[in-house]
Protein backbone atom coordinates (compact mmCIF):
# COMPACT_ATOMS: atom_id res chain seq x y z
CA UNK A 1 0.00 0.00 0.00
CA UNK A 2 1.33 3.46 -0.85
CA UNK A 3 2.10 5.83 2.03
CA UNK A 4 -0.66 8.26 1.09
CA UNK A 5 -3.24 5.49 1.08
CA UNK A 6 -1.97 4.24 4.44
CA UNK A 7 -2.24 7.74 5.88
CA UNK A 8 -5.84 8.09 4.77
CA UNK A 9 -6.69 4.67 6.21
CA UNK A 10 -5.15 4.85 9.67
CA UNK A 11 -5.04 8.61 10.28
CA UNK A 12 -1.31 9.23 10.45
CA UNK A 13 -1.93 12.97 10.04
CA UNK A 14 -3.93 13.30 13.21
CA UNK A 15 -1.11 13.53 15.78
CA UNK A 16 2.57 12.72 16.35
CA UNK A 17 3.30 9.07 16.93
CA UNK A 18 6.20 7.29 18.55
CA UNK A 19 6.58 5.05 15.53
CA UNK A 20 9.08 6.25 12.95
CA UNK A 21 7.62 6.78 9.51
CA UNK A 22 9.39 6.12 6.24
CA UNK A 23 10.64 9.33 4.59
CA UNK A 24 8.64 10.66 1.67
CA UNK A 25 10.38 9.58 -1.52
CA UNK A 26 12.81 12.05 -3.06
CA UNK A 27 12.02 13.12 -6.58
CA UNK A 28 13.36 14.89 -9.61
CA UNK A 29 10.43 16.07 -11.69
CA UNK A 30 8.18 13.35 -10.37
CA UNK A 31 10.72 10.61 -11.05
CA UNK A 32 13.20 8.70 -8.87
CA UNK A 33 16.49 10.64 -8.71
CA UNK A 34 18.46 7.69 -10.08
CA UNK A 35 16.59 8.07 -13.37
CA UNK A 36 18.37 11.38 -14.00
CA UNK A 37 21.61 10.77 -12.11
CA UNK A 38 24.45 12.89 -13.45
CA UNK A 39 22.07 15.16 -15.34
CA UNK A 40 20.17 18.28 -14.43
CA UNK A 41 20.88 21.04 -11.95
CA UNK A 42 22.62 20.55 -8.63
CA UNK A 43 20.19 22.27 -6.23
CA UNK A 44 20.21 23.04 -2.49
CA UNK A 45 16.82 21.46 -1.88
CA UNK A 46 15.14 18.06 -2.02
CA UNK A 47 11.96 17.69 -4.07
CA UNK A 48 9.09 15.74 -2.53
CA UNK A 49 5.96 15.14 -4.61
CA UNK A 50 2.75 15.63 -2.62
CA UNK A 51 1.11 12.55 -4.14
CA UNK A 52 3.93 10.41 -2.75
CA UNK A 53 3.53 11.79 0.78
CA UNK A 54 0.97 11.44 3.55
CA UNK A 55 -2.44 12.87 2.72
CA UNK A 56 -6.13 12.56 3.38
CA UNK A 57 -6.81 14.64 0.27
CA UNK A 58 -7.60 13.52 -3.27
CA UNK A 59 -4.87 12.39 -5.67
CA UNK A 60 -5.54 13.99 -9.07
CA UNK A 61 -4.04 12.87 -12.39
CA UNK A 62 -2.25 11.74 -14.35
CA UNK A 63 -3.58 13.94 -17.15
CA UNK A 64 -2.04 15.85 -20.07
CA UNK A 65 -5.06 17.77 -21.33
CA UNK A 66 -4.33 21.47 -21.69
CA UNK A 67 -6.37 23.35 -19.10
CA UNK A 68 -6.44 20.57 -16.53
CA UNK A 69 -4.59 21.03 -13.25
CA UNK A 70 -2.66 17.75 -13.27
CA UNK A 71 -1.42 18.46 -16.81
CA UNK A 72 0.60 21.36 -15.36
CA UNK A 73 1.78 19.43 -12.31
CA UNK A 74 5.26 18.04 -11.86
CA UNK A 75 4.89 14.36 -12.75
CA UNK A 76 1.33 15.12 -13.99
CA UNK A 77 -0.14 14.30 -10.56
CA UNK A 78 -0.89 16.33 -7.44
CA UNK A 79 -3.05 16.40 -4.28
CA UNK A 80 -6.31 18.32 -3.99
CA UNK A 81 -7.21 19.52 -0.51
CA UNK A 82 -10.49 20.85 0.83
CA UNK A 83 -10.58 22.81 4.11
CA UNK A 84 -9.32 20.71 6.98
CA UNK A 85 -7.48 18.25 4.72
CA UNK A 86 -3.70 17.94 4.73
CA UNK A 87 -0.69 17.01 2.67
CA UNK A 88 2.26 15.73 4.68
CA UNK A 89 5.92 15.01 4.07
CA UNK A 90 8.35 12.98 6.16
CA UNK A 91 11.78 14.54 5.79
CA UNK A 92 14.75 12.42 4.82
CA UNK A 93 17.16 15.26 5.64
CA UNK A 94 17.05 18.21 8.08
CA UNK A 95 15.36 21.38 6.82
CA UNK A 96 14.60 24.87 8.04
CA UNK A 97 13.01 26.28 4.88
CA UNK A 98 10.72 25.01 2.16
CA UNK A 99 8.95 26.06 -1.03
CA UNK A 100 5.54 24.70 -2.07
CA UNK A 101 4.05 24.69 -5.56
CA UNK A 102 0.28 25.10 -5.30
CA UNK A 103 -2.90 26.18 -7.08
CA UNK A 104 -6.05 27.81 -5.68
CA UNK A 105 -9.19 28.89 -7.57
CA UNK A 106 -9.09 32.16 -9.49
CA UNK A 107 -11.16 35.17 -8.49
CA UNK A 108 -12.20 38.37 -10.28
CA UNK A 109 -10.54 40.33 -7.49
CA UNK A 110 -7.55 38.08 -7.00
CA UNK A 111 -7.14 38.90 -3.31
CA UNK A 112 -10.62 37.57 -2.72
CA UNK A 113 -9.17 34.16 -3.63
CA UNK A 114 -6.42 34.19 -0.99
CA UNK A 115 -6.08 31.17 1.28
CA UNK A 116 -3.78 29.88 4.00
CA UNK A 117 -2.08 26.63 4.83
CA UNK A 118 -1.45 25.85 8.47
CA UNK A 119 2.05 24.43 8.87
CA UNK A 120 2.79 21.84 11.54
CA UNK A 121 6.01 20.00 12.28
CA UNK A 122 5.43 16.73 14.16
CA UNK A 123 2.01 18.03 15.12
CA UNK A 124 3.22 21.34 16.56
CA UNK A 125 2.19 24.65 14.93
CA UNK A 126 4.98 26.14 12.80
CA UNK A 127 3.29 29.11 11.15
CA UNK A 128 1.01 29.66 8.19
CA UNK A 129 1.70 29.84 4.48
CA UNK A 130 -0.21 32.44 2.45
CA UNK A 131 -1.61 31.35 -0.93
CA UNK A 132 -3.00 33.61 -3.65
CA UNK A 133 -4.26 33.35 -7.25
CA UNK A 134 -2.84 36.80 -8.09
CA UNK A 135 0.20 35.46 -9.96
CA UNK A 136 -1.51 32.61 -11.79
CA UNK A 137 -4.48 31.91 -14.07
CA UNK A 138 -3.90 33.24 -17.58
CA UNK A 139 -6.55 33.04 -20.29
CA UNK A 140 -7.12 33.35 -24.03
CA UNK A 141 -4.53 33.28 -26.79
CA UNK A 142 -0.95 34.55 -26.89
CA UNK A 143 0.17 36.88 -25.33
CA UNK A 144 -2.65 35.96 -22.90
CA UNK A 145 -4.51 38.03 -20.34
CA UNK A 146 -5.47 37.82 -16.71
CA UNK A 147 -9.18 38.36 -17.36
CA UNK A 148 -11.30 35.73 -15.65
CA UNK A 149 -13.88 35.53 -18.43
CA UNK A 150 -11.39 34.56 -21.15
CA UNK A 151 -11.17 31.02 -22.58
CA UNK A 152 -8.36 28.50 -22.18
CA UNK A 153 -7.36 28.77 -18.52
CA UNK A 154 -3.75 27.79 -17.82
CA UNK A 155 -0.75 28.82 -15.70
CA UNK A 156 -2.70 27.65 -12.66
CA UNK A 157 0.21 27.11 -10.26
CA UNK A 158 2.35 29.40 -8.14
CA UNK A 159 4.97 28.93 -5.40
CA UNK A 160 5.07 30.06 -1.78
CA UNK A 161 8.04 29.73 0.52
CA UNK A 162 8.43 29.55 4.28
CA UNK A 163 11.24 29.65 6.82
CA UNK A 164 10.95 27.51 9.95
CA UNK A 165 11.92 28.90 13.36
CA UNK A 166 14.03 25.84 14.08
CA UNK A 167 15.60 23.03 12.10
CA UNK A 168 13.25 20.11 11.51
CA UNK A 169 15.33 16.93 11.76
CA UNK A 170 15.33 14.01 9.40
CA UNK A 171 12.23 11.94 10.13
CA UNK A 172 10.14 14.98 11.07
CA UNK A 173 6.66 15.15 9.59
CA UNK A 174 5.72 18.47 7.98
CA UNK A 175 1.97 18.87 7.44
CA UNK A 176 0.19 21.48 5.35
CA UNK A 177 -3.53 21.86 6.16
CA UNK A 178 -5.91 24.06 4.19
CA UNK A 179 -7.57 26.41 6.65
CA UNK A 180 -11.28 27.16 6.77
CA UNK A 181 -12.63 30.50 5.63
CA UNK A 182 -10.59 30.92 2.44
CA UNK A 183 -10.46 29.07 -0.86
CA UNK A 184 -12.75 26.05 -1.22
CA UNK A 185 -9.79 23.97 -2.37
CA UNK A 186 -6.05 24.03 -2.92
CA UNK A 187 -3.89 21.71 -5.01
CA UNK A 188 -0.44 20.87 -3.67
CA UNK A 189 2.01 19.69 -6.31
CA UNK A 190 5.49 19.47 -4.85
CA UNK A 191 7.49 20.77 -1.87
CA UNK A 192 11.22 21.58 -1.86
CA UNK A 193 12.90 21.27 1.56
CA UNK A 194 16.34 22.68 2.34
CA UNK A 195 18.78 23.99 4.93
CA UNK A 196 19.57 27.70 4.73
CA UNK A 197 22.95 27.20 6.37
CA UNK A 198 24.74 29.60 8.67
CA UNK A 199 24.39 33.31 8.00
CA UNK A 200 27.51 34.46 6.14
CA UNK A 201 29.67 37.42 7.07
CA UNK A 202 29.91 40.41 4.74
CA UNK A 203 32.74 40.34 2.19
CA UNK A 204 35.91 42.02 3.45
CA UNK A 205 35.90 45.79 3.01
CA UNK A 206 32.30 45.77 1.76
CA UNK A 207 29.98 48.76 1.70
CA UNK A 208 26.66 47.96 3.40
CA UNK A 209 23.44 49.18 1.84
CA UNK A 210 22.28 49.94 5.39
CA UNK A 211 24.87 52.70 5.65
CA UNK A 212 23.23 54.41 2.66
CA UNK A 213 19.75 54.36 4.22
CA UNK A 214 18.24 51.17 2.81
CA UNK A 215 15.36 49.85 4.94
CA UNK A 216 15.66 46.08 5.64
CA UNK A 217 12.07 45.92 6.92
CA UNK A 218 10.59 46.88 3.54
CA UNK A 219 8.49 49.62 5.10
CA UNK A 220 10.25 52.38 3.16
CA UNK A 221 11.45 52.39 -0.47
CA UNK A 222 15.11 51.44 -0.83
CA UNK A 223 15.77 51.83 -4.56
CA UNK A 224 17.68 55.11 -4.27
CA UNK A 225 19.66 54.00 -1.22
CA UNK A 226 20.78 50.72 -2.76
CA UNK A 227 21.62 52.45 -6.04
CA UNK A 228 23.76 54.95 -4.11
CA UNK A 229 25.60 52.06 -2.47
CA UNK A 230 26.13 50.38 -5.86
CA UNK A 231 27.47 53.60 -7.36
CA UNK A 232 29.84 54.08 -4.42
CA UNK A 233 31.00 50.49 -4.74
CA UNK A 234 31.80 51.04 -8.41
CA UNK A 235 33.78 54.21 -7.69
CA UNK A 236 35.70 52.71 -4.76
CA UNK A 237 36.03 49.20 -6.26
CA UNK A 238 34.57 47.74 -3.07
CA UNK A 239 31.88 45.04 -2.92
CA UNK A 240 28.37 46.06 -1.90
CA UNK A 241 26.77 44.07 0.92
CA UNK A 242 23.03 43.48 0.68
CA UNK A 243 22.61 42.85 4.39
CA UNK A 244 19.85 40.47 5.54
CA UNK A 245 16.45 42.02 5.04
CA UNK A 246 13.56 42.49 2.65
CA UNK A 247 14.04 45.67 0.65
CA UNK A 248 11.34 47.49 -1.28
CA UNK A 249 12.71 48.20 -4.76
CA UNK A 250 10.14 49.47 -7.29
CA UNK A 251 12.34 49.74 -10.36
CA UNK A 252 15.74 48.89 -11.80
CA UNK A 253 19.06 48.85 -10.02
CA UNK A 254 21.77 49.64 -12.59
CA UNK A 255 25.05 47.80 -12.14
CA UNK A 256 28.43 48.24 -13.85
CA UNK A 257 31.90 47.20 -12.66
CA UNK A 258 30.59 46.27 -9.23
CA UNK A 259 29.91 43.27 -6.99
CA UNK A 260 26.50 43.06 -5.29
CA UNK A 261 26.37 40.21 -2.79
CA UNK A 262 23.74 39.18 -0.26
CA UNK A 263 23.44 36.82 2.67
CA UNK A 264 21.67 34.17 0.59
CA UNK A 265 18.34 34.02 -1.27
CA UNK A 266 16.39 33.34 1.92
CA UNK A 267 17.90 36.26 3.86
CA UNK A 268 18.53 39.08 1.36
CA UNK A 269 15.48 39.88 -0.76
CA UNK A 270 14.73 42.62 -3.28
CA UNK A 271 10.97 42.87 -3.66
CA UNK A 272 8.80 45.30 -5.59
CA UNK A 273 6.78 46.40 -8.59
CA UNK A 274 9.17 46.33 -11.54
CA UNK A 275 12.14 45.22 -9.46
CA UNK A 276 15.18 44.17 -11.48
CA UNK A 277 18.97 44.31 -11.54
CA UNK A 278 20.12 45.55 -14.95
CA UNK A 279 23.32 46.17 -16.81
CA UNK A 280 23.45 49.18 -19.08
CA UNK A 281 21.89 48.67 -22.50
CA UNK A 282 24.27 47.48 -25.21
CA UNK A 283 23.60 50.61 -27.27
CA UNK A 284 24.99 52.62 -24.34
CA UNK A 285 28.09 50.48 -24.14
CA UNK A 286 26.72 47.78 -21.86
CA UNK A 287 28.10 46.86 -18.45
CA UNK A 288 31.05 44.65 -17.57
CA UNK A 289 32.86 43.10 -14.63
CA UNK A 290 29.64 42.66 -12.64
CA UNK A 291 29.06 40.04 -9.96
CA UNK A 292 25.53 39.39 -8.67
CA UNK A 293 25.20 36.65 -6.09
CA UNK A 294 23.41 35.31 -3.05
CA UNK A 295 20.10 37.17 -2.98
CA UNK A 296 16.49 36.97 -4.19
CA UNK A 297 14.56 39.11 -6.67
CA UNK A 298 10.79 38.82 -6.20
CA UNK A 299 8.56 40.92 -8.42
CA UNK A 300 4.86 41.63 -8.66
CA UNK A 301 4.18 40.85 -12.33
CA UNK A 302 0.64 39.54 -12.76
CA UNK A 303 0.33 39.69 -16.56
CA UNK A 304 2.51 39.25 -19.62
CA UNK A 305 3.40 42.51 -21.39
CA UNK A 306 6.20 41.82 -23.82
CA UNK A 307 7.19 45.47 -24.35
CA UNK A 308 7.67 46.20 -20.64
CA UNK A 309 11.09 45.78 -18.97
CA UNK A 310 10.09 43.87 -15.85
CA UNK A 311 12.74 41.14 -15.85
CA UNK A 312 14.64 39.96 -12.81
CA UNK A 313 18.07 40.47 -14.41
CA UNK A 314 18.51 42.38 -17.65
CA UNK A 315 20.62 44.58 -19.88
CA UNK A 316 24.07 43.66 -21.18
CA UNK A 317 26.62 42.13 -18.79
CA UNK A 318 30.03 41.27 -20.24
CA UNK A 319 32.84 39.59 -18.25
CA UNK A 320 30.31 38.96 -15.50
CA UNK A 321 29.01 36.36 -13.03
CA UNK A 322 25.41 35.86 -11.88
CA UNK A 323 25.27 33.20 -9.16
CA UNK A 324 22.92 31.81 -6.52
CA UNK A 325 19.88 33.99 -7.14
CA UNK A 326 16.23 33.15 -6.49
CA UNK A 327 14.00 34.93 -9.02
CA UNK A 328 10.19 34.87 -8.88
CA UNK A 329 7.19 36.79 -10.24
CA UNK A 330 9.03 38.82 -12.85
CA UNK A 331 8.26 38.78 -16.58
CA UNK A 332 11.45 36.87 -17.49
CA UNK A 333 13.85 35.68 -14.84
CA UNK A 334 16.95 36.63 -16.85
CA UNK A 335 16.76 38.39 -20.23
CA UNK A 336 20.11 39.63 -21.53
CA UNK A 337 20.40 41.69 -24.71
CA UNK A 338 23.67 41.64 -26.62
CA UNK A 339 26.03 42.29 -28.11
CA UNK A 340 27.89 41.16 -24.99
CA UNK A 341 30.67 38.68 -24.30
CA UNK A 342 31.69 36.28 -21.54
CA UNK A 343 29.14 35.69 -18.84
CA UNK A 344 28.51 32.80 -16.46
CA UNK A 345 25.08 32.22 -14.94
CA UNK A 346 24.90 29.40 -12.42
CA UNK A 347 22.96 28.08 -9.44
CA UNK A 348 19.84 30.10 -10.17
CA UNK A 349 16.32 29.13 -9.10
CA UNK A 350 13.74 30.71 -11.40
CA UNK A 351 10.03 30.23 -10.63
CA UNK A 352 6.67 31.62 -11.73
CA UNK A 353 7.59 33.82 -14.67
CA UNK A 354 5.02 35.40 -16.97
CA UNK A 355 7.24 34.52 -19.96
CA UNK A 356 10.66 32.81 -20.32
CA UNK A 357 12.79 31.60 -17.48
CA UNK A 358 16.04 32.75 -19.11
CA UNK A 359 16.75 34.12 -22.58
CA UNK A 360 20.07 35.16 -24.12
CA UNK A 361 19.15 37.49 -26.97
CA UNK A 362 21.01 38.97 -29.89
CA UNK A 363 24.77 38.60 -29.97
CA UNK A 364 25.51 36.95 -26.63
CA UNK A 365 28.84 35.18 -27.00
CA UNK A 366 30.93 32.84 -24.86
CA UNK A 367 28.23 32.31 -22.25
CA UNK A 368 27.75 29.44 -19.80
CA UNK A 369 24.44 28.64 -18.12
CA UNK A 370 24.74 25.80 -15.61
CA UNK A 371 22.97 24.37 -12.55
CA UNK A 372 19.91 26.53 -13.19
CA UNK A 373 16.56 25.23 -11.95
CA UNK A 374 13.40 26.49 -13.69
CA UNK A 375 9.81 25.58 -12.87
CA UNK A 376 6.41 26.99 -13.79
CA UNK A 377 7.30 29.59 -16.38
CA UNK A 378 5.00 31.03 -19.05
CA UNK A 379 7.20 30.38 -22.09
CA UNK A 380 10.53 28.67 -22.90
CA UNK A 381 12.34 27.58 -19.77
CA UNK A 382 15.83 28.32 -21.12
CA UNK A 383 16.29 29.98 -24.50
CA UNK A 384 18.88 31.61 -26.72
CA UNK A 385 17.57 33.78 -29.54
CA UNK A 386 19.96 34.91 -32.26
CA UNK A 387 18.20 38.06 -33.36
CA UNK A 388 19.22 40.31 -35.02
CA UNK A 389 22.82 39.15 -34.54
CA UNK A 390 23.96 35.58 -33.81
CA UNK A 391 24.73 34.15 -30.44
CA UNK A 392 27.93 32.10 -30.48
CA UNK A 393 29.82 29.84 -28.13
CA UNK A 394 26.88 29.46 -25.73
CA UNK A 395 26.56 26.40 -23.49
CA UNK A 396 23.53 25.26 -21.48
CA UNK A 397 24.88 22.59 -19.12
CA UNK A 398 23.36 20.61 -16.23
CA UNK A 399 20.12 22.54 -15.92
CA UNK A 400 16.62 21.40 -14.95
CA UNK A 401 13.39 22.73 -16.46
CA UNK A 402 10.07 21.48 -15.12
CA UNK A 403 6.54 22.32 -16.24
CA UNK A 404 6.83 25.29 -18.57
CA UNK A 405 3.18 26.06 -19.27
CA UNK A 406 3.88 27.13 -22.86
CA UNK A 407 6.53 26.30 -25.48
CA UNK A 408 9.75 24.43 -24.74
CA UNK A 409 11.96 23.33 -21.93
CA UNK A 410 15.11 24.43 -23.79
CA UNK A 411 14.97 26.34 -27.07
CA UNK A 412 17.73 27.46 -29.43
CA UNK A 413 16.74 29.90 -32.17
CA UNK A 414 19.69 30.13 -34.56
CA UNK A 415 23.30 30.78 -33.62
CA UNK A 416 26.79 29.40 -34.08
CA UNK A 417 28.63 26.70 -32.12
CA UNK A 418 26.02 25.98 -29.46
CA UNK A 419 26.06 23.22 -26.81
CA UNK A 420 23.14 21.80 -24.80
CA UNK A 421 24.60 19.21 -22.43
CA UNK A 422 23.36 17.01 -19.56
CA UNK A 423 20.07 18.79 -18.90
CA UNK A 424 16.75 17.47 -17.58
CA UNK A 425 13.46 18.70 -19.03
CA UNK A 426 10.07 17.50 -17.84
CA UNK A 427 6.36 18.02 -18.35
CA UNK A 428 6.07 20.32 -21.33
CA UNK A 429 2.43 21.28 -21.86
CA UNK A 430 1.54 22.91 -25.18
CA UNK A 431 3.02 24.43 -28.37
CA UNK A 432 6.46 23.05 -27.69
CA UNK A 433 8.59 20.14 -26.62
CA UNK A 434 11.59 19.27 -24.52
CA UNK A 435 14.57 20.52 -26.57
CA UNK A 436 13.95 22.62 -29.67
CA UNK A 437 16.05 23.96 -32.54
CA UNK A 438 14.02 26.57 -34.39
CA UNK A 439 14.70 28.52 -37.56
CA UNK A 440 11.94 30.95 -36.68
CA UNK A 441 11.24 34.33 -35.07
CA UNK A 442 13.55 35.91 -37.66
CA UNK A 443 16.58 34.22 -36.09
CA UNK A 444 19.95 34.10 -37.80
CA UNK A 445 20.95 30.75 -39.39
CA UNK A 446 22.33 27.81 -37.47
CA UNK A 447 26.06 27.63 -38.19
CA UNK A 448 29.11 25.70 -37.04
CA UNK A 449 28.39 22.79 -34.68
CA UNK A 450 25.14 22.49 -32.73
CA UNK A 451 25.54 19.73 -30.14
CA UNK A 452 22.73 18.25 -28.04
CA UNK A 453 24.30 15.65 -25.75
CA UNK A 454 23.43 13.79 -22.58
CA UNK A 455 19.93 15.23 -22.06
CA UNK A 456 17.02 13.44 -20.39
CA UNK A 457 13.48 14.40 -21.38
CA UNK A 458 10.62 13.21 -19.15
CA UNK A 459 7.07 13.43 -20.42
CA UNK A 460 8.21 15.85 -23.12
CA UNK A 461 6.53 16.92 -26.33
CA UNK A 462 2.91 18.03 -26.57
CA UNK A 463 -0.13 18.09 -28.82
CA UNK A 464 -0.29 21.44 -30.58
CA UNK A 465 -3.87 22.79 -30.49
CA UNK A 466 -3.43 24.84 -33.68
CA UNK A 467 -1.62 22.26 -35.80
CA UNK A 468 -3.74 19.40 -34.44
CA UNK A 469 -0.72 17.09 -34.33
CA UNK A 470 2.03 16.34 -31.87
CA UNK A 471 5.33 18.05 -31.19
CA UNK A 472 8.37 15.88 -30.47
CA UNK A 473 10.35 15.66 -27.25
CA UNK A 474 13.26 16.81 -29.46
CA UNK A 475 12.15 18.82 -32.48
CA UNK A 476 13.70 20.80 -35.29
CA UNK A 477 11.54 23.37 -37.07
CA UNK A 478 12.68 24.98 -40.34
CA UNK A 479 10.09 27.72 -40.75
CA UNK A 480 11.83 30.95 -41.82
CA UNK A 481 14.85 29.37 -43.50
CA UNK A 482 16.47 25.94 -44.01
CA UNK A 483 18.43 24.30 -41.24
CA UNK A 484 21.26 23.05 -43.44
CA UNK A 485 24.34 25.20 -42.76
CA UNK A 486 25.37 23.58 -39.46
CA UNK A 487 26.47 20.18 -38.27
CA UNK A 488 23.79 19.08 -35.80
CA UNK A 489 24.72 16.26 -33.44
CA UNK A 490 22.19 14.65 -31.12
CA UNK A 491 23.78 12.02 -28.88
CA UNK A 492 23.40 10.10 -25.61
CA UNK A 493 19.81 11.34 -25.24
CA UNK A 494 17.06 9.67 -23.21
CA UNK A 495 13.39 10.25 -23.97
CA UNK A 496 10.94 8.85 -21.41
CA UNK A 497 7.15 8.80 -21.83
CA UNK A 498 6.95 11.39 -24.59
CA UNK A 499 3.52 12.81 -25.32
CA UNK A 500 4.14 12.27 -29.03
CA UNK A 501 7.28 11.48 -31.07
CA UNK A 502 10.71 11.22 -29.49
CA UNK A 503 12.26 13.14 -32.41
CA UNK A 504 10.59 15.38 -34.97
CA UNK A 505 11.67 17.29 -38.09
CA UNK A 506 9.13 19.88 -39.20
CA UNK A 507 8.76 22.72 -41.63
CA UNK A 508 8.48 23.86 -45.21
CA UNK A 509 12.26 24.36 -45.44
CA UNK A 510 14.93 21.67 -45.60
CA UNK A 511 16.59 20.14 -42.53
CA UNK A 512 19.94 18.44 -43.18
CA UNK A 513 23.26 17.70 -41.55
CA UNK A 514 21.57 15.93 -38.62
CA UNK A 515 23.32 13.01 -36.94
CA UNK A 516 21.65 11.00 -34.17
CA UNK A 517 23.96 8.73 -32.16
CA UNK A 518 22.75 6.92 -29.07
CA UNK A 519 19.08 7.80 -28.57
CA UNK A 520 17.11 5.80 -25.99
CA UNK A 521 13.32 5.97 -26.22
CA UNK A 522 11.22 4.53 -23.39
CA UNK A 523 7.67 5.31 -24.34
CA UNK A 524 6.64 7.53 -27.27
CA UNK A 525 4.27 7.61 -30.22
CA UNK A 526 7.20 7.04 -32.60
CA UNK A 527 10.96 7.21 -32.80
CA UNK A 528 10.82 9.97 -35.43
CA UNK A 529 8.03 12.02 -36.97
CA UNK A 530 8.95 13.40 -40.39
CA UNK A 531 7.24 16.56 -41.61
CA UNK A 532 10.04 18.29 -43.55
CA UNK A 533 12.33 17.61 -46.52
CA UNK A 534 15.98 16.90 -45.84
CA UNK A 535 18.25 14.19 -44.48
CA UNK A 536 19.37 12.64 -41.19
CA UNK A 537 21.27 9.58 -40.03
CA UNK A 538 20.12 7.51 -37.04
CA UNK A 539 22.64 5.23 -35.35
CA UNK A 540 22.36 3.13 -32.18
CA UNK A 541 18.76 4.04 -31.41
CA UNK A 542 16.95 1.89 -28.84
CA UNK A 543 13.18 2.03 -28.53
CA UNK A 544 10.51 0.39 -26.40
CA UNK A 545 6.82 0.99 -25.70
CA UNK A 546 6.03 2.77 -28.94
CA UNK A 547 2.32 3.45 -29.36
CA UNK A 548 2.53 3.99 -33.14
CA UNK A 549 4.81 3.32 -36.10
CA UNK A 550 8.50 3.74 -35.40
CA UNK A 551 8.71 6.17 -38.33
CA UNK A 552 5.72 8.50 -38.57
CA UNK A 553 6.26 9.62 -42.14
CA UNK A 554 4.54 12.67 -43.64
CA UNK A 555 7.31 13.89 -45.99
CA UNK A 556 8.71 11.38 -48.51
CA UNK A 557 11.32 13.96 -49.60
CA UNK A 558 13.21 13.35 -46.36
CA UNK A 559 16.09 10.85 -46.58
CA UNK A 560 16.48 8.79 -43.44
CA UNK A 561 19.81 6.94 -43.29
CA UNK A 562 20.02 3.82 -41.15
CA UNK A 563 23.43 3.92 -39.49
CA UNK A 564 22.89 0.59 -37.76
CA UNK A 565 22.53 -0.43 -34.14
CA UNK A 566 18.73 -0.18 -33.98
CA UNK A 567 17.32 -2.11 -31.02
CA UNK A 568 13.68 -2.72 -30.23
CA UNK A 569 12.48 -1.34 -33.56
CA UNK A 570 13.20 -1.80 -37.24
CA UNK A 571 13.89 1.11 -39.62
CA UNK A 572 11.35 -0.01 -42.22
CA UNK A 573 11.71 0.58 -45.94
CA UNK A 574 10.23 3.89 -47.11
CA UNK A 575 10.80 6.39 -49.91
CA UNK A 576 14.07 8.12 -49.18
CA UNK A 577 15.19 5.43 -46.72
CA UNK A 578 18.81 4.31 -47.01
CA UNK A 579 19.73 1.12 -45.17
Amino acid sequence: MRLWALAATVGLLAAPTATAQAPTARSVAGAPPELTAGRGASVPFVEHEAEDGLTDGEIIGPDRRFGSLPAEASGRRAVRLTPGRSAGFVLDAPADAFTVRYAVPDAADCRAGDARLAVRVDGRPAGTLALTPCFSWYYGEYPFTHEVDGPGAHHAFDHARQRLERIAPAGARVELTLEEGGAPWAVIDVADFERMGAEPAPPPDALSVLDFGADPTGAQPSLDAIQAAIDAGRRSRRPVWLAPGEYRVDGHLIVDRVELVGAGPWRSVLRGDGVGVYGRHARDGGSRSVTLRDFAVIGEVTRREDHVQTNGVGGALSDSLVENLFIQHTKVGVWLDGPMDRITLRRLVILDQAADGLNLHGGVTNALVEDVFVRNVGDDGLAMWSHPTPNAGVIFRRNTVIAPVLANGIAVYGGRDIGVFDNVVADTLTRGGGVHLGARFDATPFEGEITLRGNTLLRGGSIDPVWKFGVGAVWLYALDRPIDQAVIRLSDTTVIDSTDAALQVLGPQSIAGVSVEGLTVRGAASVIQIRAPGEAVLRNVTAEDLSGPAIDDHAPAFTLIDGGGARGWRPQARPGHKP
